[in-house]
């Protein structure tokens, strides 16, 4: 790179160390191993995590202190019969015709052997779900998930179908490998809809690995000088990968394979260390899974209000417009693109 097109960057990469880029490869200052040597990482790891825990105070009104205890202790929160029985079927029975009937197009992306379907639940589609609706728009589950993602915009929601082993790939699946999303704390939650198995794919989890303790910080130290580098692109980009042997090299808990019933609720800081769970190949699992992602570095919780909600799904339509619009001039699939229904169902295992 030329030195006046480093000089007419340079600021704009000094900006984004205040925001949630990642990537050690795209930005010099993130992935600068001298930088990294002197804490720079690890200061961001910290600065996000701590403000995320004040932002988490001020959304904690009227939530349990045994739910918020474990979630800040543990990383992730469990709730079995989250529903009733009788409001559980209807909202299975609503969402099993979704996947395969519509309303909102199926999008699909391919990760090794693993075929992963989701339908955006957003206002429009939720209008003609009306349980699905319902069960979301209940103010302790709303109040619940603020907490839990720090911010009071209300997560992306989708109905997520998972397909194990469902094609050939030389390559595995780099969900099934334990990885930590990003520096900052992300939430992420399930809701299944089937019984979850070792057949099937438990989430797997490690314990108390959000805790910024002496060994989780020596690994982000760890990795923050070799990730540049790493021959692991996801690696590369600021997700992690959590090589054989760290847990007991740096202290840290065992993972958890989460085989739960259906109607359980399951909600993570994606900041730990996860993965899907090995699984049989043409087994499958239905949840309503969402995401919340946010600024890392801003003191307060933000806005909320359905407007912001509107948007932010208009937002994500517009990005996926635009990808699908590139990979089609790439001649490409873009990596999440719409699928037929009919394809949908034909690789369904059931």
């Amino acid at each position: 790179m030329s030195r006046s097109r480093f000089l007419l960057k340079a600021p704009l990469w000094g900006l984004a160390l205040f925001t949630g880029a990642k990537s050690f490869i795209a930005n010099p200052l993130i992935g600068s191993e001298r930088l990294n040597r002197r804490g720079l990482h690890v200061w961001r790891v910290k600065a996000a995590s701590r403000i995320m825990r004040w932002r988490m105070v001020m959304l904690s009104r009227g939530l349990p202190t045994a739910e918020r205890e474990a979630y800040l202790r543990d990383g992730y929160l469990l709730k079995q019969n989250f529903l009733s029985p009788e409001l559980f079927a209807q909202l299975k029975a609503e969402l099993e015709t979704v996947h395969d009937h519509g309303p909102g197009e199926v999008r699909e992306c391919c990760q090794g052997d693993t075929r992963t379907h989701r339908v955006l639940l957003d206002p429009e589609t939720l209008s003609e779900l009306p349980v699905a609706k319902q069960v979301l728009a209940d103010p302790q589950l709303k109040r619940l998930l603020r907490f839990c993602a720090g911010h009071r915009r209300l997560p992306i929601v989708h109905l997520e179908k998972v397909f194990n082993g469902a094609r050939e790939s030389v390559e595995a699946d780099p969900q099934k490998s334990l990885h930590v999303d990003t520096f900052q704390p992300t939430m992420k939650f399930w809701l299944y809809l089937e019984e979850v198995s070792e057949r099937n794919g438990p989430f797997m989890f490690v314990p108390q690995s959000t805790q910024l303790n002496k060994g989780r910080l020596d690994w982000e130290y760890h990795m923050s000088l070799t990730a540049r580098e790493h021959a692991n692109r996801y690696t590369q980009r600021g997700s992690f990968r959590v090589e054989e042997g760290v847990l007991a090299r740096f202290g840290l808990n065992a993972p958890t394979l989460f085989k739960v019933p259906a109607n359980t609720l399951l909600i993570a800081d994606t900041f730990g260390m996860h993965g899907r769970g090995p699984a049989e190949a043409g087994s499958s699992r239905l949840a309503l899974w969402g995401m919340s992602r946010t600024t890392p570095f801003l003191p307060l919780p933000g806005l909320g209000g359905e407007w912001l909600n509107r948007l932010q799904y208009r937002v994500l339509k517009a990005e996926r417009a635009r990808d699908d619009k590139r990979a089609a001039a790439r001649g490409v699939e873009s990596s999440w693109h719409v699928v037929t229904r009919d394809s949908s169902r034909a690789q369904d295992p059931s």
